[in-house]
């Protein structure tokens, strides 16, 4: 398994984007993306899902070279058009306009129609955390999830997500989650490594509970987390997704990079003082934080914590990429006249 420098795969991702037609500055903020999620841990949106972004590309499934466009501003709304090209790119055209409305009118929210995969949907709210706001986002996904009670797919995996400001010159707090139980991309990685997922979170194309991420694959389905509750959140992304940004995922046979995202920016100022709300933060993280542990657990920690401890690991030693994904990358990298980085794939 090759430790591969976050640069290196920057560097290959942006290359290999470029050969299916994508601009070199798009190019970049996709792999932004895709990189920035290796970094944070998340390999289940990092540069294993580059196959299938080409993938996507070459069946015309998104259309490199498109540029999204803010089609619309009304009152605190905003309306983004990806113009069927790459999510990222148009994820991040939402957020800027969120921010932009929520500054004018107190909050802010956006929406983006004919949108390729956004990939992880943390740095988005984030960012919005990092302008002294509140940021939340969701997204409907290509059907993948089963219902509560049900086995065969209806719902995607459907991320939500929030990010709240810290103490000045603090990282912002965020959650980013799947409804799902375990994120599909999630079984992409343990099926790579070999792995089996841990129970309760999928079933075979018959229906029956099932650890083989092959099963998924096969016909199966995720089921979402804590039964009904996480199917009655994954139903709030599907009604947004579908009737605010316009995506309609219902036709597609199997996890498909499409989403429908929303996103939201409040302005704290225009509640209370952001100082004042900095500080409630930090007593209630404190309070978080210094709690007495369970037993076998070390420490009690905050969302987004552990994504920021991988991250100053992984920008030392670099990504660790399972062979399996090694050798595909270099397989399209080949297919394109892409030359990938040079790498040991001796075991680490």
């Amino acid at each position: 398994m090759p430790d591969v420098h976050a640069a290196d795969l920057h560097r290959l991702a942006s290359d290999l984007l470029c050969a299916v037609g994508t601009e070199r500055g798009t190019a970049e903020i996709v792999a932004d993306s895709l990189v920035d999620a290796n970094l944070a841990g998340h390999d289940s949106h990092g540069v294993l899902r580059l196959p299938a972004y080409l993938a996507g590309a070459r069946q015309g499934h998104v259309v490199p070279s498109a540029v999204p466009r803010l089609v619309s501003q009304s009152g605190a709304t905003a309306i983004v058009d990806a113009e069927d090209g790459w999510g990222q790119p148009a994820m991040w055209l939402a957020t800027r306009a969120a921010i932009d409305r929520a500054r004018e009118h107190g909050l802010g929210a956006a929406v983006v129609h004919r949108s390729y995969h956004i990939g992880r949907v943390a740095p988005y709210v984030e960012s919005i955390a990092r302008e002294g706001m509140i940021g939340q986002a969701m997204a409907n996904a290509a059907p993948a999830v089963a219902p509560f009670g049900g086995r065969s797919r209806v719902m995607g995996t459907n991320p939500m997500a929030w990010a709240v400001p810290r103490a000045e010159n603090a990282p912002p707090i965020c959650l980013d989650v799947a409804t799902a139980g375990v994120a599909e991309g999630k079984l992409r990685v343990a099926r790579a490594r070999g792995f089996p997922v841990p129970a309760g979170n999928i079933v075979d194309r018959e229906g029956r509970p099932s650890t083989e991420p092959g099963d998924f694959y096969a016909g199966g389905a995720l089921l979402p987390f804590g039964g009904h509750k996480g199917s009655g959140f994954s139903l709030l992304a599907q009604f947004i997704g579908r009737g605010l940004a316009q995506m309609d995922p219902s036709g597609y046979d199997g996890p498909r990079g499409v989403n429908g995202p929303f996103i939201l920016a409040i302005d704290i100022a225009r509640f209370t003082d952001l100082e004042r709300f900095r500080a409630e933060v930090e007593a209630q993280c404190a309070a978080v934080t210094g709690s007495l542990p369970a037993e076998g657990v070390e420490a009690v920690l905050l969302p987004g914590q552990p994504e920021l401890a991988m991250r100053v690991t992984r920008e030392r030693d670099g990504v660790p990429i399972p062979d399996s994904t090694w050798q595909e990358l270099e397989a399209v990298a080949r297919e394109h006249g892409v030359a990938p980085p040079a790498v040991s794939t001796a075991a680490s």
